[in-house]
């Protein structure tokens, strides 16, 4: 198999999902290797993280396909820590579960395609085990245990992200008209707010108009305000 040996298992079983029967895998592309090739010649690029990564490629496939950009987010990550030999150490379930907004940590990249007629960014929710091996070798911040794979558990859903409109659709309802990055933390977006404002307000989904003390004050642009906010 083609471009496969560095994939975790997270991105091969999501591989399998959006293939289906009628897709192949690991087609050649535009000079690229695309994860699927649909059987309606929809383009499927599975990224885990660092979406921008994938920007030239993507330049390159927009040019004659329609792209389906998918990034799985854990509403549930289950934590399993082996000892070197593969001995089952310890398996508990994370205290974090992420939300949509998770998306913009690994957005920035990609601002200027947001809105693309040629692309969709499908948000996969899922639950995810982690294996972790605890050899000496990993970060100190976990104390030496590294990250071995991620693979998926189950799925529960999918939201999607064709147009500026559907981007803008996930400012908050709660929100002021006028609202800061601290506002739009409180509302919802948590630790994400500053990087979604910043990824929105570059994609023109939102605009600057003004500052409150040494904060930037934002609101939504024209040419989306007249959409219903996220409840």
């Amino acid at each position: 198999m083609i471009n496969t040996w560095n994939e975790s298992l997270l991105h091969e079983e999501l591989k399998r999902h959006y293939c289906g029967d009628a897709g192949q895998t690991e087609v050649p592309l535009e000079g690229s290797i695309c994860d699927v090739l649909c059987g309606d010649g929809t383009v499927v690029e599975i990224q885990i993280a660092q979406l921008g990564k994938l920007r030239k490629k993507l330049d390159r496939l927009l040019l004659h396909h329609r792209v389906k950009l998918v990034h799985p987010v854990a509403r549930n990550k289950f934590l399993e820590t082996r000892t070197r030999g593969g001995r089952l150490k310890s398996r508990r379930k994370s205290p974090k579960h992420d939300t949509v907004y998770r998306v913009f940590a690994e957005l920035t990249g990609l601002w200027s395609l947001l809105g693309h007629p040629g692309l969709e960014l499908e948000v996969v929710f899922a639950d995810i085990l982690e294996t972790r091996v605890a050899d000496g070798t990993g970060s100190w911040r976990r104390k030496g245990v590294r990250i071995e794979d991620r693979s998926l558990m189950q799925i529960h859903g999918t939201e999607t992200f064709r147009t500026l409109e559907d981007w803008a659709g996930l400012l908050p309802a709660s929100l002021p008209d006028e609202f800061t990055v601290k506002e739009l933390a409180a509302a919802g977006a948590g630790i994400h707010a500053g990087k979604m404002a910043w990824t929105l307000r570059k994609a023109c989904v939102l605009e600057l108009c003004g500052k409150r003390g040494n904060q930037f004050v934002y609101r939504q642009a024209s040419r989306t305000s007249t959409l219903s906010a996220r409840p």
